[in-house]
């Protein structure tokens, strides 16, 4: 029997509402969870942000100022975008199909696309309406109710600030976290347009415009950030360093496993998949070497929650040059910058000039265009310390994460030795 998971929040109201939404037997990160409080900020949020809208809008023109009316619009904005986010997280409950194999969990990052061009757009219309209040300034009538009005909202946006972000944590969901940085900006530009107000009263009328700008800034910069963020996930990011060594040392601690490398990571919103290759013996049976990736998948699936494929690599280690071999490729590694290890080490021929072929693996910060200079320090390693050993070498070099094929090159060490 499952125990009833319990959830702290910074306020009754909040804790209400998440009661009444969550499953209280799943944990709040789980699929079912994390979409039911994406829902539920969601439309908390639209409709919170639909009466700010109304009700800055009708004190902007009241009062005739134009910060005032671009926080409103701002504030339709944020309905939108929480619209959107009800309706993606509504969405990204659908099943599998078909057509979408790995389900609808990419739509989180959609929403986060479409709720940042929304900022973006606001942003430059909010712009350009303090431009032209600098140009031509206006006095703002600022009576002391509507100064009191604007600090009721600004509560009101700071309340649905720390609702946003403490849903974001408790879920893990990145567009709540998006969300929740939208409101805090609100907070800020709405207190910026108090600051305007104030100084609108003091009879300095340009303070309006600067705010107006002022605002737009906040809104620019988060668009821009949040979109290059939503951008890098539906183009395909590549997985976190911590992820990959998760994995490394998952896969490593399995009894048969060699070793581990072309790790790839795919992520669908909060499912992810992962595809690496294992090195095995040799010798073993193709039945003991599928039992050894079954059981790396089951470990790899069963401590990160993932969805995991191995790919098996036999490796010859009885070869009478392997030991030697391997000694000086993890020597080259260690003193070459722009490598962080090998795999699929061979060595064929029963005496030498030996038949060689081996796979390096380049930092995700060494460019394909130093390749030569990994190949060239390579082949001087070998040529000084196996040059009456190594007859032919195939030489591999691929980066650590890269959907790009390896680029292999064939070598003559005796040939290159004699030069």
């Amino acid at each position: 029997m499952n125990k009833k998971q319990t959830y702290r929040m910074p306020c009754p109201v909040m804790g209400f509402l998440l009661k009444r939404v969550l499953d209280q037997n799943s944990p709040a990160d789980s699929h079912e969870n994390r979409t039911r409080i994406g829902m539920l900020e969601g439309w908390v949020s639209t409709l919170m942000s639909l009466v700010l809208c109304v009700a800055k809008g009708w004190l902007g023109l009241v009062s005739g100022s134009v910060s005032l009316i671009a926080d409103a619009m701002n504030n339709l904005t944020d309905m939108v975008g929480s619209l959107v986010i009800a309706l993606g997280f509504q969405w990204s409950r659908k099943p599998s199909d078909e057509e979408h194999p790995f389900g609808h969990g990419r739509i989180e990052a959609v929403a986060t696309l479409v709720l940042s061009i929304a900022l973006l757009l606001v942003g430059f219309e909010v712009a350009k309406s303090g431009v032209l209040r600098l140009v031509s300034p206006k006095p703002v009538d600022a009576p002391l109710w509507i100064m009191v009005s604007v600090g009721i909202t600004v509560a009101l946006k700071f309340w649905l600030a720390v609702f946003a972000r403490s849903l974001a944590k408790l879920s893990k969901s990145h567009v709540l976290e998006v969300d929740a940085w939208n409101h805090t900006f609100d907070v800020v530009s709405t207190l910026m347009v108090m600051v305007a107000l104030v100084g609108s009263r003091l009879g300095w009328a340009v303070v309006d415009g600067w705010a107006a700008i002022g605002v737009s800034l906040l809104i620019l910069i988060t668009g821009i950030k949040y979109a290059r963020e939503a951008i890098d996930i539906l183009l395909g990011k590549k997985p976190e360093e911590e992820e990959v060594e998760a994995i490394h040392t998952i896969v490593e601690a399995v009894d048969g496993v060699l070793g581990v490398h072309e790790i790839m990571v795919h992520q669908y919103g909060d499912v992810k998949m992962v595809s690496f290759h294992i090195e095995v013996d040799a010798k073993l049976t193709v039945i003991a070497a599928h039992d050894i990736a079954e059981v790396a998948e089951e470990a790899v699936e069963s401590k990160l929650q993932w969805r995991a494929v191995a790919h098996v690599d036999p490796v010859d280690r009885s070869h009478p040059f392997f030991d030697e071999l391997n000694t000086a490729l993890k020597d080259l590694v260690a003193n070459d910058p722009d490598l962080i290890g090998f795999h699929d080490l061979r060595s064929e021929g029963d005496k030498p000039p030996y038949t060689i072929s081996f796979d390096l693996v380049t930092g995700v910060d060494t460019g394909r265009n130093r390749y030569d200079e990994v190949y060239a320090r390579s082949l001087d390693m070998l040529t000084a310390t196996f040059e009456r050993q190594v007859g032919m070498a195939e030489i591999g070099i691929e980066a650590s994460v890269d959907s790009a094929p390896m680029v292999r090159k064939q070598f003559c060490i005796a040939a290159t030795a004699g030069k």
